[in-house]
């Protein structure tokens, strides 16, 4: 059944024309993750933390930008309503990094959680999880001893714009500076 339906109206010899969508209230609920999503988050997880040695160069999109702290590059992303990128810092550190869609406390924090039962699941028992107050918010980090390259999840406030918005943010490295800093700086 098309979800979509076409309602026709006339008044005084016009006709009007509007597409109704049945069912508009679900776009308002979460999506439910599915196991291919969660199967094809867990293999992009994977690739992006095997391609950290090498500076992210798998996961590089188009689109290198300078920035007064680095470059970066559009990347390629994980999970559902996130914008990644690639950030080569000063002193040659790099980082995958990953924004969720500006939100409001309660979605941010389920996105944080949502985010951690798809890290735990993917990263398996190898890795160890560490999850403490940060500015303005929380952080988990996962480690593995067999490698350099950590995981973080962050929720937060972020007090930049208009009014103070909440976000979700996932960053991949072999050096996780800043752990206090949640949001990376503006372009």
């Amino acid at each position: 059944m098309n979800p979509n339906r076409i309602i026709r109206s006339t008044a005084k010899g016009l006709t009007v024309m509007a597409v109704v969508t049945v069912g508009a209230s679900c776009a308002t609920r979460p999506r439910e993750e599915s196991p291919a999503d969660r199967a094809e988050a867990c293999a992009a997880l994977k690739s992006i933390i095997a391609a950290a040695p090498n500076g992210f160069d798998a996961v590089k999109r188009s689109g290198e930008s300078q920035h007064r702290l680095g470059v970066r590059w559009a990347a390629q992303g994980i999970l559902p309503r996130t914008d990644c990128e690639v950030w080569k810092w000063g002193g040659g550190r790099n980082n995958y990094l990953c924004m969720w869609q500006k939100a409001d406390a309660a979605v941010a924090e389920r996105d944080f959680e949502q985010g951690k039962r798809v890290m735990g699941q993917c990263l398996g028992n190898q890795w160890s999880m560490v999850e403490k107050p940060a500015k303005a918010g929380r952080v988990a980090v996962y480690a593995n001893p067999n490698t350099e390259t950590r995981v973080s999840l962050r929720v937060f406030s972020d007090p930049r714009g208009y009014r103070t918005s909440w976000q979700t943010s996932l960053v991949v490295g072999n050096e996780l500076k800043d752990l206090e800093l949640p949001y990376p700086p503006a372009p």
